[in-house]
């Protein structure tokens, strides 16, 4: 689907698009993460609401325990507004540190610590739900919709920040989705928005935002990396750890008490989540070496199912070997090359977010009882 110029700017454009949602009788719930995104989808929202006549707006957050301070604050002002119709929930459920390869789950509000060794408490308006995976915030069940009417879960995804949002929204065919397996429709309206059009709407509309944000700007982070999200997910935050050591030394103690090997990374960078070859060392046997013979378990289960698919799938279309770093592109899944897939499977990819090849890593493997995850366990 080749990109269409429109006749309006972004924010009208947005705006016509929940308007146009709203008016046709369904119900509308924006997932709220407390970032810069969700926060502008969520104003896009409410302006369309009042145009149609259908505040309050139902809006649902689901606290992961440890953001960057101000995030939470920023939520808690949003629940009060009397515009939300605010669900904060919370499940409890396993989420990524990167920094321990041994085991990089941890668990939010973990029921098995006593509550003051967790980095903060829920809001009392917040409640807890049991499924574990991030499909099952907003459904029909929590959220009823008229006969004849679906589900629509707004989200805050632009397509500059990546070019498989970028080819997910192709495939989609605009800023709907098709139904989940519980019948919501994603929606999808500042797709289009880049950067500076998020912050000059702020600017213009006098809207609240994070100040997190404000805290990452002054200590030198550029306006093109400022994300909000857990800090333990990915090896890309480790270079915004030094900065939360600085501007919230306190929070950032008790994150490393909670997160083991937090600390390190924020001391040694990403050199601490990344392989390193030998000299003179292929990054074939680096891949082996660090990612099987000298990995936990786990990942050496994965890194060798991976790599047999690899290889099978690279057989059938080339007659060449599997190149070591310039990537064979038929290779699907962005994982063409030897480098490519030590940096994918160098920490386990315990959520699939850098190759679609293997399941998400079941909580149960860590922890027995934890269950499973019966869906998507994050937003990728």
């Amino acid at each position: 689907m080749p990109r269409k110029k429109l006749t309006m700017n972004v924010f009208e454009a947005a705006i016509d698009r929940m308007v146009k949602v709203y008016e046709q009788g369904h119900r509308v719930v924006v997932s709220f993460s407390g970032g810069k995104d969700s926060g502008a989808s969520l104003e896009v929202c409410i302006l369309a609401a009042q145009a149609t006549n259908r505040l309050p707006v139902d809006v649902i957050c689901r606290d992961e325990e440890i953001m960057y301070p101000g995030t939470y604050e920023y939520v808690l002002r949003t629940a009060q507004r009397p515009e939300v119709n605010m669900h904060w929930i919370y499940a409890c459920q396993p989420i990524i540190n990167i920094f321990n390869r041994k085991a990089p789950y941890f668990w939010v509000f973990d029921p098995k610590l006593p509550p003051e060794q967790w980095v903060r408490q829920p809001p009392d308006i917040a409640y807890r739900v049991e499924e574990q995976n991030i499909e099952h915030m907003t459904i029909p069940k929590r959220f009823p919709v008229a006969k004849g009417k679906e589900l629509f879960a707004v989200i805050g995804l632009r397509v500059s920040e990546s070019r498989g949002r970028l080819y997910g929204l192709f495939s989609s065919k605009g800023y709907l989705t098709q139904p989940n397996k519980y019948g919501t429709r994603g929606c999808r309206p500042i797709y289009d928005w880049g950067d500076g059009d998020i912050w000059k709407a702020h600017n213009d509309m006098k809207w609240d935002y994070n100040d997190a944000y404000n805290t990452m700007h002054r200590l030198g982070v550029k306006r093109a990396s400022l994300r909000i999200a857990p800090p333990t997910m990915n090896a890309a935050s480790v270079d915004h750890l030094w900065v939360a050591s600085t501007a919230w030394p306190q929070w950032f103690d008790r994150v490393c008490q909670r997160c083991p090997g937090v600390r390190t990374a924020a001391q040694f960078g990403k050199r601490s989540v990344l392989p390193e070859r030998r000299l003179d060392e292929t990054w074939e046997a680096a891949f082996h070496r660090l990612c099987i013979e000298e990995s936990p378990d786990w990942i050496k289960e994965r890194s060798t199912n991976l790599r047999d698919k690899i290889l099978r799938g690279h057989r059938h279309h080339a007659a060449t070997p599997f190149p070591d770093v310039t990537p064979c592109y038929t290779c699907k899944s962005n994982i063409g090359s030897w480098r490519a897939m030590s940096l994918a499977m160098y920490n386990g990819d315990p959520f699939s977010m850098k190759q679609d090849y293997l399941p998400f890593v079941e909580p149960e493997l860590f922890r027995p009882g934890a269950g499973t995850w019966g869906g998507r366990p994050s937003f990728s």
